[in-house]
């Protein structure tokens, strides 16, 4: 009977894990056996896609494609492995890293999940780059360790089987080496040899990560109960001995009105206000949050529309008109956290209410694409599309515009720099690798109303982004006198045949061919250069020294057989 229910929880895990990994995708009966556009039968994905889609677990989007090279970010990822697995939430009034501060959307998550993924630790403090894009190694990590085969012994000439084995980061391989020989994850053969490839350092994708999960269900004699180490709690989060907030609401005018009981225990924290459009019981952190109280006699909150939400399942705004559930969590001493009862309301519909655009982006086929819903308005005109390099919340026509819209049922563009922005602040063309501030604002017949702004970094072409050198300059002492330590990421691609070092006094953007040549390598190893006061570099047929006290720009070009790939640009005084 123990074995039984060991496999049903087992099972049960897998299963949740995968509802969550696919929890920003619309969830229908009706679209359950539908055929993908953009996934081919002979996708190397469409089995796995096929056996999920079949048991009514995951869909597509709504215009029926599946966007298999959609990837996922390191928050999400986050998120997906402590609801799917049901963590017990762990954070501390210290914050872990650098880059999560305590209003960030994923904060509870990454806090919670740190036992289970990586960071990056530096001279300033641990960092988690929560925007970034999770790697396949981060998920062997996360899996072995929620499974408890972290302590498993393995022959680790497992990996020799792997093409790029010398890419494992050398924390993370005993990890691989167990999610290969467990069948958890596997990788792909080579062409014309007997070897794999893992790509350690491959983002993961939805498609990756189907037929991980595939992969999971058809291993579950690997199964085995989940443990976790001593920074995890044991049991639930929930404990019946707190109090329970018992939760009512009517409507206010243009708000909805909740109201709770006050509890008396000295316990109590405060209380997380959560709304849903989906879940019948939502609660925090799961469901995300409307607002914390700090105050243990709060019991009231007036919502009106349009209200900022954070981590939900609806977008950034509170809509008018709109169904939704609203609950509230009581929060208490040691991260209990424990969810009040959900009422059903909708959101009064108001005459002079107008919509914002709900923007956000991703990279499509290796473009940069912004999107937003779409706006159904009699009084609505267009989109005004705005970027810019120093305002936090853009808008038109403080911000300028990149282009306007006028067709109601257009609600994506893809960026590519084939056309010149207008009034900004960064001229008329982005930078790739630089990052920006983009939204949307919505053009109404008597007002303009902006929508919220994303942060993001720009590439005009992401596969192309992913040759590019990333570069990072540092002063050290080197044979008795400072210099410029210029340093940059290694390039594992068969393609390179080496780099060259440009500089320049007054370009902002180093030219390959105009400027001043300070180093040309052939070596692909070969990751940095020391740069200090009298070396000389090449320019128009003459040799110029670098002066003491004087600023320079720098910048590393990779040289393909097919291609010239330009890094970022780093401006360092020479010592």
């Amino acid at each position: 009977m123990k074995g039984y229910c060991k496999k049903l929880l087992a099972s049960f895990l897998v299963i949740v894990f995968m509802i969550s990994i696919f929890s920003t995708i619309s969830f229908s009966q009706e679209q359950s056996n539908t055929i993908f556009s953009d996934l081919p039968q002979n996708h190397w994905a469409y089995n796995a896609v096929k056996f999920m889609v079949e048991r009514g677990i995951i869909t597509g989007y709504p215009d029926n494609t599946f966007r298999p090279d959609n990837p996922v970010t390191r928050a999400e990822f986050a998120r997906i492995m402590v609801i799917s697995l049901n963590l017990p939430i762990k954070v501390t009034d210290n914050l872990s890293f650098k880059d999560v501060p305590k209003d960030h959307w994923a904060y509870p998550y990454i806090e919670t999940a740190k036992y289970y993924l990586t960071g990056f630790r530096t001279q300033n403090g641990d960092y988690f780059k929560p925007s970034d894009y999770a790697v396949r190694e981060d998920m062997a990590v996360a899996l072995v360790k929620a499974k408890g085969l972290q302590n498993e012994n393995i022959d680790m000439n497992i990996l020799n089987n792997y093409i790029d084995k010398d890419q494992i980061s050398k924390n993370l391989v005993k990890y691989v080496a167990i999610a290969i020989a467990k069948g958890i994850m596997v990788g792909s053969p080579v062409p014309n040899s007997n070897q794999y490839k893992f790509e350690p350092q491959g983002i993961l994708t939805r498609a990756q990560a189907a037929v991980l999960l595939y992969n999971v269900i058809n291993n579950q004699s690997t199964e085995e109960k989940v443990t976790y180490d001593d920074n995890s709690s044991s049991g639930s989060n929930q404990q019946n001995t707190y109090p329970v907030p018992n939760v009512t609401a009517y409507t206010k005018g243009d708000k909805v009105v909740l109201i709770w009981n006050r509890i008396n225990d000295r316990k109590l924290k405060g209380y997380a206000v959560v709304i849903s459009k989906n879940n019948s019981q939502p609660g925090y952190p799961q469901d995300g949050y409307l607002t914390i109280l700090s105050d243990r006699n709060a019991n009231y909150i007036e919502i009106g529309v349009n209200s900022k939400y954070n981590g939900g399942d609806f977008g950034v705004y509170v809509k008018n008109g709109e169904e939704y559930y609203f609950s509230v969590t009581a929060i208490y001493e040691g991260n209990v956290y424990v969810k009040g009862n959900a009422v059903k309301m909708r959101m009064p519909v108001i005459p002079n209410y107008f919509e914002k655009p709900s923007v956000k982006y991703e990279y499509k086929d290796n473009k940069f694409v912004l999107s937003w819903q779409p706006i159904n308005d009699s009084r609505f005109v267009g989109y005004w599309v705005v970027i810019s390099k120093k305002s936090k919340e853009p808008k038109y026509p403080n911000n300028g515009y990149l282009v306007f819209v006028n067709d109601k049922n257009t609600t994506q563009i893809v960026i590519d720099n084939t056309i010149p922005y207008k009034g900004g602040d960064f001229g008329e063309y982005l930078k790739d690798g630089e990052e920006y501030y983009f939204s949307v604002t919505a053009q109404y017949q008597d007002r303009l109303i902006p929508g919220n702004s994303i942060k993001a970094i720009y590439y005009s072409n992401l596969e192309i982004a992913k040759l590019r050198p990333k570069l990072q300059a540092k002063t050290v002492r080197w044979w008795g006198q400072s210099c410029i330590n210029i340093k940059w990421d290694k390039i594992d691609n068969d393609k390179l045949q080496g780099y060259r070092v440009v500089v320049s006094d007054k370009n902002p953007s180093p030219d390959f061919n105009k400027d001043g040549l300070l180093a040309a390598i052939s070596d692909r190893n070969i990751t940095s250069i020391n740069v200090k006061a009298k070396d000389k570099y090449l320019i128009n047929g003459e040799y110029k020294e670098l002066k003491k006290g004087h600023y320079y720009y720098f910048t590393v070009y990779a040289i393909y057989s097919d291609r010239i790939v330009g890094g970022n640009v780093i401006k360092v005084k020479i010592p």
